[in-house]
């Protein structure tokens, strides 16, 4: 134990933010975990207007792109199979032309690995997103400053 605590004091200069050199543009200013509260619903439930659904929290992550001002953002949702690498293809392509993203998880947080096999373990307007907040700001306001 006390070894260890000299090699993260040594790693953690490395990695300070003063002898850090300036990011490249397909790497974000800032990322956030963002919990969401949600129900769990059929189809049609959704369809009908009933709000009695199984309590859910999903979770997305925010990356906010380098920039300042409004940024524009783009939501992605992951599809049958769910997230793989291919949305830190996506992030990065984003984030180097000033875009942010917002990639929400609504599998894990219902204990969903995929839906190829079995589509009826979420209705597919569970994904449907009316208007997510965080701290009191509209995503749709999200700035780099």
């Amino acid at each position: 134990m006390k070894h260890f605590a000299p090699t993260v004091a040594i790693v953690s200069v490395f990695l300070s933010p003063a002898v850090a050199e300036p990011l490249s543009k397909n790497i974000a200013a800032r990322i956030e975990a963002i919990p969401i509260q949600t129900l769990t619903i059929s189809d049609e439930q959704f369809l009908k207007g009933d709000a009695y659904g199984k309590p859910t929290t999903i979770a997305g992550v925010l990356r906010i792109a380098q920039g300042s001002g409004r940024l524009p953002l783009v939501i992605l949702v992951a599809g049958s199979s769910g997230f793989g690498p291919v949305a830190d293809v996506w992030d990065r392509q984003f984030e180097e032309m000033g875009i942010s993203t917002f990639a929400m998880d609504a599998f894990a947080g219902r204990g969903i690995v995929s839906t190829v096999v079995d589509q009826s373990q979420l209705g597919r307007l569970n994904m449907v997103l009316a208007r997510i907040i965080h701290g009191g700001v509209d995503f749709w306001e999200v700035s780099g400053d």
